[in-house]
């Protein structure tokens, strides 16, 4: 394997790992203590407009992270994350989990 191949490799071992971090953070912080508030992480390769068309079906968006797949709304019924999922969100968290992304 070459030098250019190895540091492909590392880069991307690098960028899995650092996925995988933010996403066991954001998990356990998946508990929302208020069931009409949560944030719906979209799948990242969704562009800003379908992730936001998407979480406006969830409920009010509340603020846009600052990964453009994420965003934090508000169901009055009190259901935020599972109208997010159903929306199309890999899964949701509570809104103190999102400030882990920047929001």
């Amino acid at each position: 394997m070459d030098k250019t191949a190895k540091d492909t490799t590392l880069a991307i071992g690098v960028s899995l790992g650092v996925a995988l971090v933010t996403a066991v953070v954001l998990l356990a912080a998946s508990r929302a203590p208020d069931p009409h508030v949560a944030a719906g992480v979209f799948p990242p390769w969704w562009s800003r407009s379908a992730v936001v068309a998407a979480a406006a079906q969830a409920g009010v968006i509340r603020d846009l992270g600052a990964a453009p797949f994420i965003v934090v709304v508000r169901d009055p019924e009190g259901r935020a994350q599972a109208r997010l999922r159903q929306a199309g969100a890999l899964f949701s968290v509570g809104p103190a989990g999102s400030a882990v992304c920047g929001s």
